[in-house]
This record gives C-alpha cells, sequence and structure tokens, in this order.
C-alpha cells in the first residue's frame, strides 16, 4: 500500500507506511522525522548506515538528498513541514501584511473582551 497522509496540521504532516512502499523526501534538511507506531527505516543520501527509529524517537534530515522512510510490517511517522508554511506573511505585500496582523489583533481583543 502507498503511504498515506492521515492527519496534516500548519506544522506537520502524520503518514501511515507500510513495507515495501517508501515515501521519498527531497530537499528536507534539517526537517525532523519521528516515528508514531511500529517501527521506522530510514535511508538518507551520504549517511553511511540507515536508521530505525522506534515510537517516539526522532530523527533530523541531515542533508537536502534524497531520504527514504519506510515502515518495518507497517507504521505510522511524523514530519515537520518548512516555515514557509508556517505563516507566508512574508509573501504579502507589506500593506496586506499590515492588515491581517491589524484584523488577527482586532479578534483577539474581541474574544478576550467577551
Amino acid at each position: 500500500m502507498q503511504p498515506k497522509i492521515l492527519a496534516a496540521t500548519q506544522s506537520r504532516v502524520e503518514c501511515e507506511l507500510h513495507e515495501g512502499y517508501p515515501l521519498r523526501l527531497v530537499g528536507a534538511r534539517g526537517r525532523r522525522v519521528q516515528c508514531v507506531a511500529g517501527i521506522l527505516w530510514i535511508t538518507a543520501c551520504n549517511q553511511p548506515a540507515d536508521i530505525f527509529l522506534k515510537p517516539g524517537q526522532t530523527f533530523v534530515i541531515p542533508n537536502g538528498g534524497l531520504v527514504l522512510a519506510e515502515a518495518v510490517g507497517h507504521g505510522r511517522m511524523q514530519v515537520d513541514l518548512p516555515r514557509a508554511f508556517h505563516y507566508a506573511a512574508y509573501r504579502m505585500p507589506a500593506r496586506l501584511a499590515r492588515m491581517v496582523k491589524a484584523t488577527q489583533a482586532a479578534l483577539l481583543r474581541l474574544r478576550y473582551s467577551a
């Protein structure tokens, strides 16, 4: 079975993995991979040995080369998303970014004044 996305937030994605169907990660330098269930088998470009993670263990991807992640049997993993997914205000024109920030502040004031 192909890797399947189970949940996604602004900061991370959780995937279900199965043996023999690796998830390919490219250009993921610095992202944190965490094993949630099962045993996770990671092969990273230019690394001398493969990495095996148990639930709760993490691995930070050391370079931007190809990384393959698959489960031994079946399992689940979480991968941190790049910061660009957290908040894309840097892409907005400055005036629009100020408007968004002012609207967020106004909503917070309304929320706490009630």
